[in-house]
């Protein structure tokens, strides 16, 4: 196990004010906030950073799979993959195969099992032009109603265009429900809301759906996690591990801590449980 790992601490209000060590190499330290942060993950080394993952505007959805064959490495990612996108169809999925596995020499000693990357893409096929503006908004108002509708919520639905961005902010009482933990029903409804309005055509919009300005209120929040975390790790010269985050928040602190002189970022674990690890950086 790497020794950035072995020792993870818990901190209160996501950082400490226990003293760092003075020498040594430092353990991977975890910012134990609700938000944000891994308990006792490993670090690998060789891990690594998946920047087309984290981001790639096209693609949202991805995960990573190991298997007894190719077959059952892709099997097992789309599994993965349902418990995100828990109806995507697997002719939706693109597979890419990372390692098709290895014997090994002897004894089997360097033995590799098949891993499978699987994604969900857009498609590229040739489609018609899709609605317009004013159809798309009209689409994306009517879907995000009946939705709060099914699930008992009492609200409005304001649906706005910014270039080619339509948003739908939704205005009420007890939007907790349709946030859900971290914005995951919020996200899953924006990636549905996404399929439904573009459809098959070859206009592809952004879609946003927000509740009273959550998104930008979790953008904040994260930003602050993100800060914290880089100067956790460039104090102790060691990595902090975040806690899983979706694609769209990962994307968050990746572009929050892009340019930091002192520390870098990457991704690690499969969907659901991916997590970003905020590391000083050395050299």
């Amino acid at each position: 196990m790497d020794e950035t790992s072995e020792h993870p601490e818990q901190f209160d209000d996501e950082l400490s004010d226990a003293p760092d060590g003075a020498c040594g190499e430092e353990p991977a330290d975890e910012l134990d906030d609700d938000t944000e942060l891994d308990d006792d993950t490993e670090l690998d080394d060789d891990t690594e950073p998946d920047d087309d993952t984290e981001l790639d505007d096209d693609t949202e959805h991805a995960t990573i799979a190991d298997g007894a064959t190719v077959d059952e490495a892709k099997r097992k990612a789309l599994e993965q993959l349902r418990k995100v996108v828990p109806y995507v169809r697997e002719s939706d999925v693109e597979f890419v195969v990372l390692n098709e596995g290895g014997r090994g020499g002897f004894l089997g000693m360097g033995k590799s099992h098949p891993r499978v990357e699987a994604r969900v893409l857009p498609s590229h096929d040739e489609a018609p032009a899709g609605p317009s503006a004013a159809e798309a908004l009209a689409t994306l108002h009517e879907f995000v109603t009946t939705v709060a509708d099914g699930i008992g919520l009492d609200v409005e639905v304001e649906v706005t265009e910014d270039g080619d961005t339509l948003i739908a902010d939704v205005v009420g009482d007890d939007l907790g429900l349709l946030i859900g933990r971290h914005g995951q029903t919020l996200d899953a409804l924006q990636y549905l809301a996404a399929i439904v309005v573009n459809g098959h055509g070859s206009t592809r919009r952004q879609i946003v759906v927000d509740a009273e300005g959550y998104r930008g209120r979790r953008e904040l929040s994260l930003g602050g996690v993100a800060d914290r975390a880089a100067q956790r790790a460039e104090r102790t010269r060691g990595a902090v591990d975040l806690k899983p985050m979706t694609a769209a928040e990962r994307k968050i602190v990746h572009l929050r801590l892009k340019d930091h002189p002192r520390v870098e970022t990457h991704s690690e674990g499969n969907e659901p449980q991916r997590y970003v690890v905020v590391s000083f950086r050395r050299g």
